[in-house]
């Protein structure tokens, strides 16, 4: 048998109980203040009687439930604090090695640009020698075609020269 209904057939006998104890509604008329010594003596034995199986089936178990509640309530609460702290430390060591995570990067990104702007220099230094070795080159070779090419003028203006005197002269020089 549940104890609930047990704790009902319980509460059942007690009021029929009580309303058997009950005087009449025609004594309700008479007003009298005196007890009923019979009545006070019915009322204290039942109520010896309920109290043990009251309070065994129905008061102990609901105590019982309370406490347990309560102690649960409680130690839902510890945890929930516990769980609580132990999320915000985490969360306080996840934000340190975030920012560690974050200066290593800093500092790598910053050694990254600096051997970028090294390489870069050292590019454009060797580029800028090499194009100076080839202007150099350049200028070189057109100085000797220029030699060369003032040579062939200089060659060819004296036949031309030559060759135009001994027109207007009507002979051969």
């Amino acid at each position: 048998m549940g104890l609930r209904t047990a704790a009902n057939i319980l509460f059942s006998v007690s009021l029929a109980a009580a309303a058997a104890l009950v005087p009449s509604v025609a004594h309700a008329a008479e007003l009298n203040l005196a007890p009923d010594w019979k009545i006070v003596a019915t009322d204290i034995a039942v109520f010896g009687l309920l109290i043990y199986p009251v309070n065994r089936m129905l008061i102990g178990p609901m105590l019982r439930l309370v406490a347990e509640r309560q102690r649960a309530t409680e130690g839902s609460l510890d945890e929930a604090g516990a769980l609580q702290k132990e999320s915000g430390e985490l969360g306080r060591e996840l934000e340190g090695r975030l920012a560690e995570a974050r200066a290593r990067a800093s500092a790598r990104r910053t050694e990254i640009l600096t051997t970028a702007e090294e390489e870069e220099r050292a590019l454009l230094t060797a580029a800028s020698a090499d194009a100076a070795r080839t202007i150099e080159a350049a200028r070189t070779a057109i100085d000797a075609d220029l030699v060369e090419a003032r040579a062939a003028l200089e060659r060819d203006a004296n036949g031309l020269a030559r060759e135009a005197a001994a027109r207007l002269l009507g002979r051969a020089l």
